[in-house]
């Protein structure tokens, strides 16, 4: 009967620690310092292409401010797609809210409908001039603001 309860209590107590540990901030590192939303509004087809408004909501975790950030929707795998309008300073933890309108081969569109997440990268240079690709991680929203 012991057994049973010194069972149950190192349970419960795992239980506790993993939810505890769930809600500690971590510092973002490996593809995901930047994160967020995004919505399609108004996709028209034209042929074998669509036009799509895209919106996105990101959150940049990479524990550093951003400076000339650029958005570069990309085909995965393939060129790029267009931009959104540069974000001149995009803080630490703060959140930006952009709509562009791109031109999206059918398959990727459909991709997308499937679950895949459209291929977004946040362009950066550091203070030596080098560039930088990172991947944005993207859950899907129905709409947003």
């Amino acid at each position: 009967m012991r057994t049973l309860r010194s069972s149950r209590a190192v349970l419960v107590l795992v239980a506790f620690l993993v939810c505890a540990l769930a809600t500690v901030p971590v510092s973002a590192k490996d593809g995901r310092d930047f994160a967020g939303f995004y919505s399609i509004n108004n996709a028209v087809e034209q042929g074998d292409q669509m036009v799509v408004t895209l919106r996105v909501q990101l959150q940049n975790n990479s524990d550093a401010d951003v400076k000339q950030a650029l958005l570069t929707l990309r085909q995965n795998p393939g060129p790029a797609l267009g931009t959104f309008q540069p974000v001149k300073l995009w803080r630490n933890h703060g959140e930006v809210r952009l709509t562009g309108q791109f031109v999206v081969p059918k398959h990727e569109f459909e991709k997308w409908h499937k679950g895949a997440q459209p291929a977004l990268m946040v362009v950066t240079k550091d203070e030596n001039g080098q560039r930088h690709d990172r991947f944005v991680q993207l859950s899907r929203r129905p709409q947003l603001p």
